[in-house]
């Protein structure tokens, strides 16, 4: 059962009008004060806020020529700072992985994000966040498995990404993307990540705003079809996936989180994170939501 962790009012208020009549003033919230999901350790497994300064929580993939921590007003949603991420134009903004073997059967991950106003896609715009699930006895067995099917004894991946395939404007609409021993075979024969989209209506994102994200993972008993995984936007359920046979071993767990920017740009472009949690109860939204930032309206989903 969600029980929401305490929540803190923001300790400022800033009130911004725009100058142009295209667009209406806008309210924004800021939060200068930490929150405290990180306090509860029965049911924290990992919490990053960034106002360590440093990036030394990571154990894998920091880039300091893309990954920084920022003290930015704009860009942090509470405390001092948060974490800026860097995607060159004609690359990505690579990933940063945290490991906590031997691992869970069920987990929730939350995160702060925003993508800066204007921001364009390549290809199928970018990831955001994954659970990896890899073998107790070895951490690695889940990574360098793109476009290759989980034998079920092996690994299982489930993310979140970013997709404007088809419906909508850059940067996309927020997808499941996840790998599975019963996945669909892509047409040029390999395996990649299959989607799964949100509950109608299916909602874009609108850069330059933070979005609350939430994440659900609950492995399957091995061998049965019982594994599922919820989103929650801005504290809505926007969708799930039930039935899922994630494994068929138990010593197929729960392991490793990820922030995934994979996904090269045609510009170089930037995103923040921040407040990051990985719990195994429902973590929340523990601030109140700002509105749009001033000269966003461009990319207003259709």
């Amino acid at each position: 059962m969600f029980m929401p962790m305490k929540r803190i009012l923001p300790a400022a208020m800033l009130v911004v009008w725009a100058g142009c009549s295209s667009v209406q003033p806008v309210q924004v919230q800021v939060m200068r004060v930490a929150e405290t999901p990180c306090t509860d350790g029965q049911t924290i497994i990992f919490c990053e806020g960034f106002e360590s300064g440093t990036l030394g929580l990571w154990q894998d993939g920091v880039d300091s020529s893309r990954h920084r921590v920022t003290a930015a007003d704009s860009d942090v949603v509470s405390g001092q700072r948060s974490l800026e991420v860097v995607y060159p134009a004609g690359a990505d903004g690579r990933w940063m992985t945290r490991w906590f073997m031997p691992g869970y059967d069920h987990v929730f991950a939350r995160i702060y994000v925003r993508l800066q106003p204007g921001w364009r896609c390549g290809g199928n715009c970018t990831k955001l966040i994954a659970f990896y699930a890899n073998r107790v006895d070895d951490r690695w067995s889940g990574f360098g498995k793109a476009g290759i099917r989980p034998t079920g004894q092996d690994y299982f991946y489930a993310g979140l990404a970013t997709s404007n395939w088809h419906r909508q404007p850059d940067p996309g609409e927020i997808i499941f993307y996840s790998y599975h021993p019963e996945m669909r075979q892509a047409k040029d024969g390999h395996f990649w990540g299959n989607f799964s989209y949100q509950d109608d209506p299916r909602e874009a994102l609108r850069p330059g705003r933070w979005y609350c994200l939430e994440f659900e993972v609950q492995a399957n008993k091995p061998g049965q079809h019982d594994g599922y995984q919820n989103m929650w936007i801005d504290g809505v359920l926007k969708g799930g996936v039930s039935g899922i046979r994630w494994r068929d071993s138990a010593d197929v767990r729960i392991n490793a989180f990820q922030l995934t920017f994979s996904g090269a740009v045609p510009v170089t472009q930037r995103m923040w994170m921040d407040d990051i949690v990985v719990s195994t109860e429902r973590i929340g939204c523990n601030r109140p939501l700002a509105e749009d930032s001033v000269g966003s309206t461009a990319s207003q989903p259709k």
